[in-house]
C-alpha cells in the first residue's frame, strides 16, 4: 500500500480527472445549474485512490494543499475569460493535475529515501 506511484498511473488518474471534470461541467451547463460543482466528486475519487493504493500521508497533505491553491487560483484567473462552466472545468482539471504531480513526486521521494533507510 505504501508503494511508489508510477508516472503512467498518475497520468491515467489525471486523464480520468480531466474526463470527469469536462463531462461533469458539460452536464451542469446543459442543466443550467451553476450551483453544482465536480470538484468534491473528484476529491472523493482521489481520496479513494489514495486510500486503496498509496497511503503516503506527507505526499497526500502536500498534494491536497497544492490542489486547493491551484484550483481556487485558476478559478479566479479563468472564469472572467472563459465563463463559469469552462473556467471551472479547466480549473478543476488543473487543480487535480497539480495535486497528482505533487503527490507522485513526493511519494517517489519519500519511498526512495525510506527504502534506503531499511
Amino acid at each position: 500500500m505504501n508503494r511508489r506511484v508510477s508516472w503512467g498511473e498518475a497520468l491515467l488518474v489525471a486523464l480520468a480527472c480531466w474526463v470527469i471534470s469536462g463531462l461533469g461541467y458539460a452536464v451542469f451547463a446543459a442543466l443550467e445549474d451553476p450551483g453544482l460543482t465536480v470538484a468534491p466528486l473528484l476529491g472523493l475519487g482521489l481520496v479513494q485512490w489514495f486510500w486503496t493504493r498509496h497511503r503516503v500521508w506527507p505526499a497526500a497533505v502536500a498534494a491536497g494543499l497544492t490542489g486547493f491553491v491551484v484550483l481556487f487560483g485558476a478559478v479566479d484567473l479563468l472564469r472572467p475569460d472563459w465563463g463559469r462552466y469552462v473556467g471551472d472545468a479547466l480549473a478543476t482539471g488543473l487543480g487535480a493535475t497539480a495535486a497528482l504531480v505533487v503527490f507522485t513526486l513526493t511519494c517517489r521521494i519519500r519511498t526512495r529515501t525510506g527504502s534506503r533507510n531499511h
